[in-house]
C-alpha cells in the first residue's frame, strides 16, 4: 500500500534539508577562514657566532741544511722519512785536496814558527833590527791563520744536523757536485705542528693569544685535536685579505700520527653567548610599533599576541629576552596574516632554514 506524504510532512523534510546545507555551509567558510601555519616550541639554544675554516698541517719551523763548501758529495748517510738527531753526520764533501793543501801548510807553519822563535830571541837581545822580527812573527801568524782555515773548510766536510728533526726532502746523491751554500736537506720537527688558518677581520676579536681551539683532520674525522693560539699575525694578508692566526697543534702519545699536509678543521666562538630562549625568526612580527609573536592555543585553533623583547638573531633563530616561556608554542610560518585572535590550521612543525641545530 503506498503511502501519501501530506503537505505538513514535506514541508518539515524540506526544513531538514534546508538546515543541514547551511550547517555545511558554515563549516567549509570556518575552514576556509583559518590561516594555514606551522608551529615551533620555544628552545634554549647556543646562538654563539662560531667560524668554521681549514688550513693544512705545517711543521712551525723548515730547517734547509745546506753545504758552506763547494765540492763533490762523498756520502750521503739520510734519506727522506729518517730521523736525526743533533749533530749527527747527515752528508760528507770529499775534501781530499784541501787535506793535502792543509798538510802543506802545516809544514809551513812548523818553518815559520822555528823562524819567529829565533826572531824573537835575537831581538831581545838587539841582534837583528825590529823590521826583521816583526817581518818573521807576520810569517808565523799568516801561516797559522791558513792552517786554521783549511782545517776549518776540513770541518765544514762533514755535513750536520742542526737539531733533532725528519728528513722531509734530499736533494743530493753521492757523486753530485754542490756550491757553496747550496741546499743539501730539507728537516722539520715533527712535535711542533702548526695550522694558519685565514680568519676575518669581523671574526679576529674572537681569537686571542693563548686560546683553545680543537681541532678536527679530515684523515681522523671522529676524533678531536687540541690546539692553542700562537699568534696572530698583525698584517692582513694582500690576496685573501684575511689575518693569519697560528695553531699549535698539542699532540700526545695517545692521539693518532699527525703529518705535515694533512687537511685541519679549525672551529671557534668569535662570540660567545649563554645558552637562550629562541623561537624561529620568521615567527617575529611587527604590529602597532610592538614585536610579537603568535602563541597557539592548546586546541590549535586560534592565536593570541604577545609582545616580546629580542635579542641576536642568527642562523635563522632568535633570542627572546622576555615575552614568552620555555615550550610556548609559537606560529611560524604566514605571520603576515595573523592578528591577534585569529583563526589557524596547523599544518606541520616548523623546520629551519638556517644552519643551526
Amino acid at each position: 500500500m503506498n503511502k501519501i506524504l501530506t503537505p505538513v510532512t514535506l514541508s518539515v523534510i524540506l526544513g531538514l534539508l534546508v538546515f543541514s546545507a547551511c550547517n555545511s555551509e558554515t563549516d567549509v567558510s570556518d575552514e576556509t577562514d583559518a590561516t594555514s601555519v606551522t608551529i615551533a616550541s620555544a628552545e634554549y639554544r647556543d646562538l654563539s657566532h662560531r667560524v668554521r675554516t681549514s688550513a693544512k698541517v705545517e711543521p712551525y719551523q723548515r730547517v734547509f741544511v745546506a753545504s758552506q763548501i763547494s765540492g763533490l758529495v762523498r756520502q750521503v748517510y739520510f734519506e727522506e722519512g729518517d730521523h736525526v738527531q743533533e749533530g749527527d753526520v747527515m752528508a760528507e764533501i770529499d775534501t781530499r785536496l784541501q787535506q793535502i793543501e792543509l798538510n802543506r801548510a802545516q809544514i809551513v807553519l812548523a818553518e815559520s814558527e822555528t823562524n819567529y822563535e829565533r826572531s824573537r830571541q835575537l831581538y831581545e837581545r838587539e841582534a837583528i833590527s825590529e823590521s826583521e822580527y816583526l817581518a818573521d812573527k807576520r810569517e808565523f801568524e799568516l801561516a797559522e791563520n791558513e792552517v786554521e782555515r783549511l782545517e776549518q773548510l776540513i770541518d765544514y766536510s762533514y755535513i750536520t744536523a742542526p737539531k733533532n728533526a725528519v728528513v722531509t726532502s734530499r736533494d743530493v746523491e753521492i757523486g753530485n757536485s754542490v756550491s757553496e751554500n747550496e741546499q743539501i736537506f730539507e728537516i722539520v720537527d715533527m712535535n711542533n705542528l702548526v695550522i694558519r688558518p685565514g680568519i676575518s677581520e669581523m671574526d679576529l676579536s674572537g681569537v686571542e693569544q693563548g686560546q683553545t681551539i680543537d681541532v678536527t683532520l679530515d684523515v681522523y674525522p671522529d676524533h678531536k685535536f687540541e690546539s692553542q693560539v700562537r699568534r696572530i699575525f698583525p698584517d692582513v694578508d694582500a690576496d685573501s685579505r684575511l689575518f693569519t692566526v697560528e695553531l699549535q697543534v698539542k699532540h700526545s702519545d695517545e692521539d693518532p700520527v699527525i703529518r705535515p699536509g694533512y687537511l685541519a678543521r679549525v672551529s671557534f666562538s668569535a662570540d660567545h653567548q649563554d645558552p637562550a630562549l629562541t623561537v624561529p625568526t620568521s615567527a617575529i612580527a611587527e604590529r602597532d610599533n610592538e614585536t610579537v609573536v603568535f602563541l597557539i592555543d592548546e586546541n590549535q585553533t586560534t592565536v593570541t599576541a604577545a609582545s616580546v623583547e629580542t635579542g641576536v638573531r642568527r642562523d635563522g633563530w632568535t633570542h627572546i629576552i622576555s615575552g614568552i616561556e620555555e615550550n610556548d608554542t609559537v606560529a611560524a610560518a604566514n605571520i603576515d596574516a595573523l592578528d591577534d585572535g585569529s583563526a589557524v590550521s596547523v599544518v606541520g612543525e616548523f623546520r629551519r632554514s638556517g644552519f643551526r641545530d
